[in-house]
């Protein structure tokens, strides 16, 4: 699989908030939740039903050779793939939300991601101030496993891809 599973780790640091709102394909039973108007009612992780399988993988392999490229690419080349926004609650920062994908022929393309999701986590980091992107980032260099914690409106989804060759 190429790299869809980067938008895991540069998802984070996103671009300045656009004032855009998500697209309208989303699930009208998620709309409302992901509506900023709606931030102050967000529903807790644990009171969330898993969100269904959409069209893309939530599952897979990532090649370490081309993570590392990736890396190695540093975020401003992978950003241009997406547009993201803070999605607040009340005036807490929550995750990044995806308004869009940019690149349609790009790797993101083939991971289960619509515009509304909200990213809140990689491999159980939190990402909502800089310096914890950045030890996310240094982290995938040697990570066995790529997972990252997402809402769909009312409903959650774990992305979980595994990076081969393993590192011991």
């Amino acid at each position: 699989m190429r790299a869809g599973w980067f938008v895991l780790a540069i998802w984070a640091c996103g671009p300045a908030p656009s004032p855009r709102a998500p697209a309208d394909d989303l699930d009208p039973r998620d709309r409302a939740a992901s509506a900023p108007e709606a931030a102050e009612t967000v529903v807790a992780d644990d009171q969330r039903a898993v969100a269904p399988p959409g069209k893309g993988l939530r599952t897979g392999t990532i090649e370490r050779a081309h993570l590392v490229a990736v890396l190695d690419a540093g975020p401003g080349s992978f950003l241009r793939q997406l547009e993201v926004a803070p999605r607040l609650s009340g005036k807490q920062f929550v995750g990044w939300q995806l308004v869009q994908l940019l690149d349609r022929s790009g790797p993101l393309h083939d991971v289960d991601l619509v515009p509304g999701d909200v990213l809140l986590a990689i491999n159980g980091r939190p990402l909502s101030r800089p310096e914890q992107l950045q030890v996310v980032w240094d982290s995938l260099r040697t990570a066995n496993e790529v997972s990252a914690q997402l809402w769909r409106g009312n409903r959650k989804l774990e992305l979980h891809f595994t990076v081969e060759p393993a590192v011991n």
